[in-house]
């Protein structure tokens, strides 16, 4: 009996080409932090401009992809492991520009899958050590904000350094890199120790906090509450529970240095009261901040100027708004400042959302209450734990809605 043909797109690609390429640009979108939903939206209209009903599950770790002619005819199924992921917009960017010129019929999607394998040998926007001093910027700038004093920033940002380089390093090991959060949080820990054994008084929670704050998954977990939201409940919950581990292993990190300090019988004294900087140390650090995510983020080098914009949105919208606000609606209408702008930027510039989104929202996540709400559990305080936690819920569902009812506002012409 004669085989039946197996049907093309109407670019002339037969349905297995087209299945290839929808399972490389979403494992793609996967490996550059892109959030479920958008991933998956991605693949329905690229095979519906195809003339294919195609669809896809994204998970943090892989993507299965269904493609088919009509009803008649069985699915070919694509499946793509993704073994790590990272946020990297610079190629996000070169991604959708691929995206679009294959929409577009300007490219043909056999050149595009070569365009996209050579995606991943495309260099870092910025050298590896510039990323080291944004891991040491983002951290001082952080002391600066939980009113540190001169030497807790320049605390802090040693710590981020040394953080950012053992991450580094241990990242270059296989089995290794599972324990970046925990050395992480074990360096932040000693620094803080040392400081204080040296300088009395000085507050370490602020330099731990500070220290890890690159490494505590905030954003992780607030894009698990809107794919959650979204219903994609098995990639926001995998995420969600990815977002508890790297916290419990940076909690670790920092028990396992007071458990030996206490063993020593070495604790330093008590800090004092913190008065903060003046104005014009939390513009700078504010500067600081946003240029460091753009460098962590692979922000393109032309669009630099979106992460002081975002960043400066977001924090000038929360610090007027906590004013006359509770703080979880001044976190909601920051979010709402931000994405709103953001969509305008991504609609007159014909590029992602997520270019001119992150680096603003990471300056509001709530992190920093879900680690100080597993400390207070550690430490028996399970009354304040408590509060702590339901106030990163309440923080990160305003977030989360922010973001939705910019989408209403100003709705993206992009899928990315």
């Amino acid at each position: 009996m004669e085989a039946t043909p197996i049907p093309s797109s109407r670019s002339g690609l037969s349905a297995h080409e087209l299945a290839d390429y929808l399972a490389e640009i979403g494992g793609t979108l996967v490996a550059y932090g892109c959030p479920s939903y958008r991933l998956e939206d991605v693949i329905g209209v690229v095979g519906r401009a195809e003339g294919f009903d195609a669809h896809a599950f994204a998970f943090p770790t892989g993507l299965i992809v269904s493609v088919r002619a009509s009803a008649a005819t069985a699915p070919l199924l694509r499946m793509v492991r993704v073994a790590q992921w990272t946020v990297n917009l610079d190629r996000l960017v070169l991604l959708d520009r691929i995206f679009n010129e294959v929409a577009d019929r300007k490219l043909a999607i056999r050149e595009a899958r070569a365009r996209l394998a050579d995606l991943d040998r495309r260099p870092l926007p910025y050298p590896r050590v510039l990323s080291w001093v944004a891991f040491a910027a983002v951290s001082g700038a952080t002391a600066v904000f939980l009113r540190g004093k001169s030497v807790e920033v320049e605390a802090a940002a040693t710590a981020g350094l040394l953080a950012g380089f053992f991450g580094w390093a241990l990242g270059k090991i296989p089995n290794a890199r599972f324990l970046v959060e925990f050395v992480g949080g074990l360096v932040a820990a000693v620094v803080a120790w040392a400081v204080a054994t040296v300088h009395p008084g000085v507050s370490r929670e602020v330099i731990v906090l500070s220290g890890v704050i690159a490494l505590i998954p905030g954003m992780t977990m607030t894009t698990a509450l809107a794919e959650l939201a979204r219903k994609n409940l098995v990639a926001g919950a995998g995420r969600l529970m990815d977002a508890m581990m790297a916290f419990t292993s940076i909690l670790f990190g920092i028990a396992l240095e007071v458990g030996v300090e206490h063993l020593t019988k070495l604790s330093p004294g008590m800090s004092s009261a913190r008065t903060g900087l003046a104005l014009e140390w939390q513009a700078l650090a504010l500067v600081t901040a946003s240029l460091a995510f753009a460098v962590l983020f692979a922000v393109p080098r032309a669009y630099v100027w979106t992460a002081i914009a975002s960043g400066t949105i977001g924090y000038v919208t929360t610090a007027v708004g906590t004013q006359v606000l509770p703080g979880h609606v001044a976190a909601f209408a920051a979010a709402l400042a931000v994405c709103t702008t953001s969509n305008v930027f991504a609609r007159l510039t014909a590029r992602p959302a997520q270019l001119f989104q992150l680096p603003g929202l990471t300056l509001l996540v709530p992190g920093s209450f879900g680690f100080l709400s597993l400390e207070s559990f550690l430490s028996g305080d399970f009354v304040k734990g408590a509060a702590q936690g339901f106030q990163m819920l309440l923080v990160a569902a305003a977030l989360v809605t922010g973001v939705l009812l910019s989408s209403v506002l100003v709705p993206p012409r992009k899928l990315l």
